[in-house]
């Protein structure tokens, strides 16, 4: 039972912070969004990596963040290379809200599934079977429904673009976060996730807009409210590791696209064509028929 609570806790943050990120960027550039939200969760992490040190909490309640001792320059560049392959998820997927309403980016973005299979086959040398192929119809049907563009004229748009993009490196990077969680831990490499996506911006900002410090009169207390979603998503997905088997945690993760959708009707006040829905429900069969199989 305590598995499921946890694992319905880490659904539920990151299916609502995935409607939040529109708030600050209505006052914020994508990139200082980005940093102020990362540096916040790279904080959280920090401060839970010191109460491990001092408290010995990995024995009880944090299993799965004991720490490893293998601290090397090589596992810990390995961790900062998967970090930035993963930081471009994250690029696109904000950047792509400029453009697309939260209802469809999150349904596209979520197809990264099919890209961590087909890395799983590419490059780990996992078996190719039927219901790879049978996703990856569905899901380019979906995206075709989804995107009116594509349908007018046989041309994605650059909001659904940026969504494909995310999902392709969000899918392949996902599936190499095994390695470094291996070698050094789950809290410390998500300590220094956050950590290289606060500096990866910071220097492309850097490059982008000329400048290294932010331009802002004030912050939107919703970046708060992200990093602290952000933060519990991962905290208590890695709990649930503890009580729920894996395929099962994966299963459950769904819904996080699900809950993205229907907050953002709620609160976004979202609205989209029948045929959108249509596309929508073909990625999320898509989804399934991964995850089942």
């Amino acid at each position: 039972m305590i598995g499921f609570i946890y694992i319905t806790i880490s659904v539920f943050s990151f299916g609502v912070s995935n409607c939040l990120w529109l708030y600050p960027l209505k006052q914020l550039k994508y990139l200082q969004v980005i940093i102020l939200r990362s540096s916040l969760s790279a904080l959280l992490f920090g401060s839970l990596i010191t109460i491990n040190a001092f408290t010995g909490v990995s024995q009880t309640a944090f299993e799965n963040y004991e720490l490893s001792n293998d601290l090397s320059l090589i596992s810990v560049t390995k961790a900062v290379t998967v970090s930035i392959f993963s930081y471009f998820g994250l690029f696109f997927y904000v950047k792509s809200l400029r453009q697309e309403k939260v209802s469809i980016a999150v349904p596209v973005s979520s197809i990264s599934a099919l890209f961590g299979v087909l890395f799983a086959v590419l490059v780990l040398g996992e078996e190719f079977k039927g219901h790879i192929l049978l996703a990856l119809l569905l899901f380019t049907a979906g995206v075709y429904f989804i995107d009116g563009s594509l349908r007018r004229s046989r041309k994605l748009s650059q909001g659904v673009v940026y969504n494909l993009l995310a999902a392709i490196f969000w899918g392949t990077s996902f599936a190499m976060f095994i390695y470094p969680v291996r070698e050094i831990g789950a809290l410390r490499f998500s300590f220094i996730l956050e950590l290289t996506v606060c500096v990866a911006s910071i220097l492309l900002n850097r490059y982008l807009n000329r400048e290294w410090f932010l331009s802002f009169k004030r912050i939107d207390l919703s970046i708060a409210f992200l990093s602290a979603l952000g933060f519990s998503g991962i905290v208590f997905y890695n709990l649930s590791l503890s009580y729920l088997s894996v395929s099962l945690v994966s299963i459950m993760g769904i819904l996080t696209a699900a809950i993205s959708v229907v907050i953002s009707a709620i609160l976004l006040k979202e609205r989209l064509k029948w045929v959108q829905y249509g596309g929508i429900l073909l990625i999320f069969i898509g989804l399934l028929i991964i995850k089942f199989s």
